[in-house]
């Protein structure tokens, strides 16, 4: 959308001169009765006021303003696109100036327009930060006559870039633990079935698996959704409390946090993302792999995550996860500032425990504590590829 936004005009340090030396010229040459410095203030005087008449007319410039694209992972390629227009059908213009990033304000390399030409200008967009980043709008450089005055014109719209968090490799939970048929805590390695839900019955469902009771109780018929046992369950808990993180640690471990929900949703593995300073706490439903549920809600977990912020939570252990859930693979995502042995949750007995450390320097890349796997590396890559060990081995 273009359209003037705001102008601001000042004079430069020598269009200030010019300017005090014209008047003190006028006042001296009215005071001395002298017709030719009278003439010399009111030329200097007059130059300041034409330059200053020049800036503040309209520029004769269109400007479109859009992102490209407007949804990225972070550390991805986007980029403000200004669509500039000369609206002059006689007149060149030069554009210069600065688009709006954020707090930053980044420069736009000078172009030349020949009188109603077009030309599209890219700007890129740094990403390293998850977020909404306001983009624009493009601030238009003005220079009067003779360098004298200078003014900044806002054009064109804003735009939000949502930059979330990315989705990396990595491999499956490995094998949980989960409630056997006839109640008791075991571990399931194959086969048989548990029953996780129910749902109305549609055309073409299996008749076999109708839940009568229910049905009959109900009215409606009812079918089972049922889920493999010995199929794990992840829990990923995200340590974000900003006293555990330092620098961009915060950015590496959230992005771990999406790359494990994210690669359950696509295995139709159930899992489950919790926070541990805010009130995150998100579930991934089982599903055939790569369906619409587990994918959606994967969708509502990264939304989440990109505007999560660190926060000021409590120090010490988690007494325990939210109600909800089996707890058969645990992993807890956290940063170097941690006390990392407060962090097990062992009132919650899960069949696994990873505690994934982003450690800018970390003096041992893969070890253990009490019941917990530790992986440490500077990168959310460095931690996958350690979960990727565990998980596998």
């Amino acid at each position: 959308m273009a359209g003037l936004i705001r102008r601001r005009v000042r004079p430069t340090p020598r269009g200030l001169g010019t300017l005090g030396l014209g008047l003190l010229a006028l006042a001296g040459g009215a005071a001395a009765a002298y017709p030719g410095l009278v003439a010399l203030g009111s030329a200097a005087v007059g130059l300041v006021l034409v330059a200053t008449v020049s800036v503040l007319l309209p520029a004769p410039l269109a400007v479109e303003h859009h992102l490209e694209p407007a949804r990225t992972p972070r550390l991805g390629r986007a980029a403000a696109r200004l669509e500039l227009h000369n609206r002059s059908s006689w007149v060149p213009v030069v554009v210069a100036g600065t688009d709006q990033v954020g707090a930053q304000e980044l420069e736009v390399a000078p172009v030349r327009l020949l009188p109603g030409e077009r030309r599209s200008v890219e700007v890129p967009v740094p990403t390293d930060r998850r977020g909404l980043l306001h983009v624009g709008p493009f601030t238009l450089e003005r220079r009067g006559l003779a360098d004298l005055v200078r003014a900044r014109e806002a054009l064109g719209g804003r735009s939000t870039l949502v930059v979330t968090p990315r989705a990396l490799a990595a491999a499956e939970p490995p094998t949980g633990r989960r409630r056997g048929h006839v109640g008791a805590e075991e571990r399931v390695e194959r086969g048989g079935t548990d029953l996780v839900g129910l749902r109305e019955y549609v055309a073409g469902d299996d008749l076999r698996r109708l839940h009568w009771a229910t049905s009959a109780r109900t009215g409606t018929l009812m079918v089972r959704e049922d889920a493999d046992p010995a199929q794990p369950h992840l829990t990923v808990l995200l340590d974000d409390r900003a006293t555990s993180h330092r620098d961009d640690t915060f950015e590496e471990a959230v992005d771990v946090a999406a790359s494990l929900v994210g690669v359950c949703a696509v295995a139709g593995v159930p899992a489950r993302c919790v926070a541990l300073a805010s009130d995150l706490d998100l579930a991934v439903p089982t599903g055939a792999p790569g369906t619409s549920a587990p994918l959606r809600a994967v969708d509502e977990v990264s939304d989440r995550l990109t505007v999560l912020v660190p926060g000021d939570g409590r120090s010490g252990p988690p007494a325990a996860l939210p109600a909800g859930g089996a707890v058969d693979v645990l992993a807890v995502i956290t940063g170097p500032g941690a006390a990392v042995d407060e962090l097990l949750v062992n009132e919650m007995h899960p069949a696994s425990v990873v505690l994934l450390v982003v450690d800018p320097q970390p003096g041992r890349v893969l070890g253990a504590l009490g019941p917990a796997t530790v992986v440490r590396g500077p990168r959310a890559e460095d931690l996958l590829r350690g979960w990727d060990l565990v998980a596998t081995r």
